[in-house]
This record gives C-alpha cells, structure tokens and sequence, in this order.
C-alpha cells in the first residue's frame, strides 16, 4: 500500500482565455505527479501534460464567458482553486 498525498493548486498562469478553448495554462502546485484529470467549470481539459511533481499543463477546453472553478484529480485526492480561470469572449 502507497500514501498517495492529495494535490494543491497554487497558482495559474495564465489565468485568462478565450471561450473557444484551446489556451495553454500552466497550473502549480504540490503533489501534481499523479494527476489523472483537470476540469474547468467541470469540462475536462485536454492534452494534459505532468511536467514534474509542481507543474502541469493542460489545454483550455471550451467554455462560456465568466470565472469558474479548475479541479485537479488524482489518486490521491483532488484541489479545487474556485473561480481561478476566466473565460472571455473570443473574436
């Protein structure tokens, strides 16, 4: 049996986007190695990429203008960071 400890957010970068998806966003933290899924406003991410135990990144997925919440999950829990990406209207 392996302790697998739950992850934190602790920053976005960047923490906008358009609502067409698609924005690269570097997410860190603590734990992040594990992480299965990324959602924001519960719309899984795509194209997620574990860089090493304090950065990922993940693409944007479409969504609709206004904050919402970004979820990371692993094993060993999840860390929600409440309203921290904001999509904006596209062009």
């Amino acid at each position: 049996f392996t302790y697998v400890a739950a992850p934190t957010i602790t920053g976005l970068s960047p923490t906008s986007g358009p609502d067409f998806g698609g924005t690269s966003v570097t997410i860190t933290g603590t734990n992040l190695s594990g992480v299965t899924d990324v959602s924001f406003g519960g719309v899984p991410g795509m194209n997620l990429t574990v860089v090493s135990p304090t950065t990922l990144v993940v693409s944007a997925p479409t969504g609709t203008a206004g904050a919402v919440d970004v979820v990371v999950t692993s094993p060993g829990g999840s860390a929600t960071a409440i309203g921290a990406f904001s999509y904006i209207v596209g062009p």
